[in-house]
């Protein structure tokens, strides 16, 4: 569950009602953290419109983006379409509100919608004159659980022949050995011929059942050879016109990117402390800081992976000139770099096999980190959010959650993005082999769109 944090909610609005509006605040959170998302919903509604016009502070932005998320899998779930046209023009009105995951939650919703409209008289008509990817594939996953479902009938009903035959022998056996009245001899022999029959019998069950697997299989394999052809079919046709294209996207009409976080403002690290009260601070910082990257390792199951990134990207700044101080602040921040893993659960971390909705819950890490960051002082706030939201940043603009280019990344997020590459290469993990520190560099070279040249020459020296 995400845990809106307390820093979020000091944010002041100007020409604002700030205590109403952070009684609004707190009440959907509060909403949310019981798992009344409709609630949540509203009340995150009141409050944007409190700020009317005015700009929305951060901590509104990420409420709202996720109260709206969780109240569209409500809708999704209970099959509420007449909650969807208000919901999808509040979406239009607010540019921020357009992330990848509602309007691909608004798409499924409304191909459920389309669906269930037409009912089973015009299913068939449908499939034939225009059926959609996402009919096919919940068709496709139908048959594979009716295959599956009829395979295990099948193996329960001869399972169940097969206990009544063996019972039935023995029975036969006891009955036989009791008319023997003594002869063991007989007796004997026939038990050796009951055990070698029972054999014989499991044997043939399973032979059967093999036989009866590799049929269902292929079965199912001919309907889902059948249904990717027509997938393929229908992925050539002109399809209809989604309503989400007409919604905003993220980009302002001058092309600068609209983001939650820092990355774009050049605001610089906060001095250096300058008081006790303030060194005492930066250290009780860092000792968090390293308890919580214990936390993620365990969650995310990579031993020191916290630990040795924080102290990579620690080496990589003194070796770059940076003073002790800013050096110690980029250790802190690598340490929870990946602190957003704490709100997904740990079993999806672990999966081997995800769906599509399960790898953009594990991308959307980045952004659910921000919400973890209530213990960061404010004035260290920027210099962490930098490091926490964009170290998937790439820099051809080919990485997440905004696609930046080069300089455009902060500078933090890059070193967190080479030492973490890095790191993974000569870390024993279950789909690989460790590799040597040296190849580990030389594969960082061969992606020159990903990561910083420089910063990939001062490791190439530390190593």
């Amino acid at each position: 569950m995400l845990c809106v944090v307390a820093f979020l909610l000091a944010v002041p609005a100007f020409a604002v009602d700030e205590q109403l509006a952070q009684r609004y605040m707190n009440a959907a959170n509060d909403q949310y953290s019981l798992g009344n998302y409709a609630k949540a919903y509203s009340y995150v509604n009141t409050v944007m419109d409190l700020y009317g016009n005015d700009p929305l502070p951060q901590n509104v932005e990420v409420l709202a983006e996720t109260a709206y998320y969780s109240n569209l899998l409500r809708i999704k779930e209970g099959r509420l379409y007449a909650e969807l046209d208000e919901l999808r023009e509040k979406v239009a009105q607010r540019p921020f509100l357009a992330t990848e995951r509602i309007a691909r939650t608004i798409n499924v919703i409304e191909s459920l919608e389309a669906r269930d409209s037409r009912g089973p008289s015009g299913a068939g008509a449908s499939r034939a004159g225009g059926a959609t990817a996402d009919e096919l594939r919940l068709a496709l996953e139908s048959v594979r659980k009716e295959t599956a479902a009829q395979n295990q009938r099948v193996n329960d009903e001869f399972r169940s022949e097969l206990l009544g035959t063996q019972k039935d022998a023995y029975e036969t056996a006891l009955r036989e050995a009791k008319e023997a009245n003594g002869a063991t001899g007989r007796v004997l022999v026939l038990i050796l011929a009951l055990v070698a029959g029972i054999c014989f019998i499991i044997f043939i069950a399973v032979i059967v059942n093999l036989s009866v697997s590799v049929r269902g299989q292929k079965a199912q394999n001919e309907k889902f050879v059948e249904t990717l052809k027509v997938v393929s079919e229908l992925a050539r046709m002109p399809g209809p016109t989604s309503a989400m294209q007409a919604l905003p996207n993220v980009y302002g009409p001058a092309g600068e990117v609209r983001m939650i976080g820092s990355a774009l403002a050049d605001t610089g690290l906060p001095p250096e402390p300058s008081t006790e009260a303030e060194r005492a601070e930066l250290s009780a910082l860092a000792v968090k800081c390293r308890d919580f990257g214990a936390q993620i390792d365990q969650a995310t199951g990579r031993k020191n992976n916290s630990k040795n990134v924080a102290e990579l990207v620690f080496k990589i700044s003194q070796e770059m000139g940076w003073p002790q101080y800013e050096s110690t602040l980029f250790f802190s921040v690598a340490m929870v770099y990946d602190i957003g893993f704490l709100s997904i659960d740990k079993g999806l971390l672990l999966a081997e096999n995800l769906t599509e909705d399960q790898k953009y819950e594990i991308r959307n890490h980045v952004k659910q980190g921000l919400a973890q960051l209530s213990f960061v002082p404010e004035r260290y706030m920027s210099v962490f959010a930098d490091g926490v939201l964009m170290h998937h940043e790439n820099m051809d603009g080919s990485g997440y959650p905004e696609g930046l280019t080069g300089s455009r990344i902060p500078y933090v997020a890059r070193m967190i993005r080479v030492a973490e590459s890095f790191n993974a290469l000569i870390s024993k993990r279950n789909y690989r082999e460790i590799v040597d520190k040296e190849s580990a560099v030389g594969e960082l070279k061969k992606s020159p769109g990903l990561y910083d040249p420089e910063l990939v020459d001062i490791l190439e020296r530390l190593i």
